[in-house]
C-alpha cells in the first residue's frame, strides 16, 4: 500500500519560501517599529515644546507687571538711575531683546547650520508675588518696613507661620533669600523708588534693607521722596526673568542638569544639544542660584520681533524686527535713550528638534530641518504667537 508525500525538494522549496516570508515580515516589523520610535520622538518633542512655549508666552504677558516700562524714561520715577547704579536696574524695563545672544558659534551643531543666531529675551515684573506689600515705615529710606496685618501678608501665610525663621522663608520666598532682587516702592502720591534689597528681616517687624537709601523728602526741599511714616504706601519685588538657547553642557549653571545629559548620551548631537533655559538674574545681572530652569529641550532657536509706537505723539503702530531701521528705536545697547515703552505685542517664535536624527537631506528656505551632523538631520517643530503687552499701555509718553 502506498502513501502520499512530500519529496526532499518540495520540502526545501516550502521552507525557502517560509524563510524568504519571515524576513520581509521581519524586515517590515522593524521598519514599523523604528518608523513608531521616530514619531514617538517627534511628538514627545513637540509636546515638550509646546509646554515651553506656553510657559514663554505666559511670562510675556506678565512683563511690566508691578515694574516700568522704562525705568529711564518713566515720568513716576522720582529719581532716574544714574551709571552708577548695577546694570539691571539702569536698564530696567518691562522687556529687553537682544539679538544673537548667547554667542553659540563655538557649538558644534551651530556651525553646520550657519544663519541660526537665536535671540535673549530679558522680562521685568513681579513673578515671585502678585501681591504690593503695604509699608508702616521707611523713615531713612534706607530699611523699608512692612505692615503685618494685612491681606497680602495673609495671602502670603506671614499671618499664621509659627516663629521667626518660618515668617523670614515665606519673605526670603518672594523678595530673595540672597541679596541682589530689586524693590519697587510706590508712595502715596504715586511716584516710584527702585532700588537693589541686601538683606530680609522676618519677626513682628518685618523689612527690606536697601544697599542704597531712596531719597528722603524734607520740608522745603525736593518734590519727591518717602515721608518717612509711609501708612498707605506700597512695595513688591521686581523679578529679572531671562530666556535664551543656551548649551548647558558648555555652561558652567548646567551642572545640576548633567544627570539629564548622561541620561541621553549617545545619539548623534547629544554632545551638541541646546535648550531653552528659563533663568532670574540680580540687580547685577548675574544669575541668582538655583533658578536655572529647562523649559524646552532641543530647542535650536529663538527669535522676537516687536509692534509699537516708534516716536512720542505717533499713534501708528511700525512692525521691527533686528536689524530693521526701527529696532534701535525700542532696543538701544545703552538702554538710556530707547523706547521699549513703546512696544505694544511680541511676536516670537520658538523651534525645537527631535533627538534622533532621521533624515539624510536637509531642506533649504526655513528652519524645517537641524543638522546634528555632516550627514543627518532632525526634524524641526516650530511654534509662533504673537503676545499682546496690556499693561504697557497705561504709558502715555
Amino acid at each position: 500500500m502506498q502513501r502520499r508525500g512530500f519529496t526532499l525538494v518540495e520540502l526545501m522549496v516550502a521552507l525557502s519560501g517560509g524563510l524568504f516570508l519571515s524576513i520581509v515580515v521581519f524586515a517590515l516589523a522593524r521598519d514599523t517599529t523604528r518608523f513608531y520610535q521616530r514619531e514617538g520622538r517627534i511628538a514627545s518633542a513637540t509636546l515638550a515644546g509646546i509646554v515651553g512655549f506656553e510657559r514663554l508666552k505666559a511670562d510675556i504677558e506678565r512683563a511690566g507687571y508691578l515694574s516700568t516700562p522704562n525705568i529711564q524714561s518713566d515720568p513716576l520715577v522720582c529719581t532716574k538711575v544714574d551709571s552708577s547704579a548695577p546694570v539691571g536696574l539702569r536698564t530696567l524695563a518691562g522687556l529687553r531683546i537682544t539679538p544673537n545672544m548667547p554667542d553659540l558659534s563655538g557649538n558644534a551643531a551651530f556651525q553646520l547650520n550657519s544663519g541660526v543666531t537665536p535671540d535673549q529675551l530679558v522680562l521685568s515684573g513681579s513673578y515671585t508675588a502678585t501681591d504690593e506689600f503695604p509699608i508702616s515705615e521707611a523713615s531713612n529710606g534706607t530699611n523699608i518696613f512692612l505692615q503685618v496685618n494685612t491681606p497680602s501678608m495673609a495671602r502670603l501665610g506671614y499671618t499664621t507661620a509659627s516663629g521667626g525663621n518660618n515668617q523670614l522663608a515665606l519673605l526670603q520666598n518672594v523678595f530673595g533669600a540672597t541679596p541682589g532682587q530689586i524693590l519697587r516702592v510706590k508712595d502715596q502720591s504715586g511716584m516710584l523708588y527702585f532700588g537693589q534689597i541686601s538683606a530680609v528681616t522676618g519677626g513682628s517687624q518685618p523689612s527690606i534693607t536697601l544697599s542704597a537709601p531712596f531719597p528722603v523728602q524734607a520740608a522745603g526741599g525736593r518734590t519727591c521722596g518717602l515721608r518717612g511714616y509711609e501708612m498707605g504706601s506700597s512695595a513688591n519685588v521686581v523679578n529679572l526673568v531671562r530666556y535664551r538657547v543656551l548649551d548647558l553642557q558648555k555652561d558652567a549653571s548646567g551642572a545640576a542638569w548633567q544627570p539629564l545629559f548622561t541620561a541621553s548620551q549617545g545619539a548623534t548631537g547629544e554632545d551638541s544639544r541646546t535648550e531653552l533655559v528659563r533663568d532670574q538674574l540680580k540687580a547685577d545681572g548675574t544669575t541668582i542660584a538655583g533658578t536655572v530652569d529647562v523649559v524646552a529641550e532641543y530647542a535650536v532657536d529663538l527669535q522676537l520681533s516687536v509692534m509699537g509706537q516708534v516716536a512720542k505723539g505717533v499713534s501708528s503702530l511700525a512692525f521691527a524686527s533686528y536689524p530693521s531701521s526701527d529696532w534701535d528705536t525700542y532696543f538701544k545697547a545703552n538702554g538710556t535713550d530707547d523706547r521699549p515703552q513703546g512696544v505694544r505685542s511680541v511676536r516670537l517664535r520658538l523651534s525645537v528638534r527631535s533627538r534622533e536624527a532621521d533624515r539624510s537631506t536637509g531642506i533649504a528656505g526655513g528652519l524645517y530641518r537641524f543638522r546634528v551632523s555632516a550627514t543627518e538631520w532632525a526634524r524641526v517643530r516650530t511654534f509662533q504667537a504673537d503676545v499682546a503687552l496690556p499693561n504697557q499701555r497705561r504709558v502715555q509718553w
